[in-house]
């Protein structure tokens, strides 16, 4: 299946993400971190690596997972809270924010992306709560729970959850 640009479950690396995105110039991989908004707020592309590796930093240990084949929960970007832009942003999808989901299993995979589907937040799931920093300190981040636009084909989806 084709999604305006994207072919389910093909893998992506992100300079293709962002080319096909037309994205005028592609943003520094520092920059993105998990995701970024484009400037006209019309994509926001998610970058998920389902299985984190140990030795990275506690604040980016990031909860995401898949609850179901149509649902998946993920956090922003650490340091965020309601209020935040990004945060603000996502909130109101409804003004024609698209956010497309690409995971890779494992860093082990390379630096391409699965192509998940197209996902939409689900309105009353945005939570602002925290996680430990490498010093054992609070710092805010917002939980978000997505709805699949398309399920996850069941092959796919047990690949990457285990």
């Amino acid at each position: 299946m084709f999604f305006d640009g994207f072919s389910l479950y093909q893998k992506y690396s992100r300079k293709d993400v962002f080319r096909i995105l037309n994205w005028e110039q592609n943003p520094v991989a520092q920059n993105v971190g998990g995701y970024i908004i484009s400037t006209d707020k019309t994509n926001c592309p998610i970058f998920v690596n389902y299985h984190k590796e140990d030795h990275i930093s506690s604040t980016t240990k990031y909860e995401d997972h898949f609850s179901s084949p149509s649902r998946f929960h993920w956090m922003t970007k650490s340091r965020r809270n309601l209020g935040s832009n990004d945060v603000v942003t996502i909130k109101n999808y409804r003004s024609g924010l698209r956010l497309p989901l690409f995971i890779k299993k494992s860093n082990d995979e390379g630096k391409e992306f699965y192509y998940m589907g197209d996902i939409t937040p689900i309105d009353d799931s945005f939570e602002e709560t925290t996680m430990k920093d490498d010093k054992g300190n609070d710092v805010s981040v917002v939980k978000i729970e997505f709805k699949m636009n398309t399920s996850v084909a069941d092959d796919i989806y047990e690949y990457i959850i285990h």
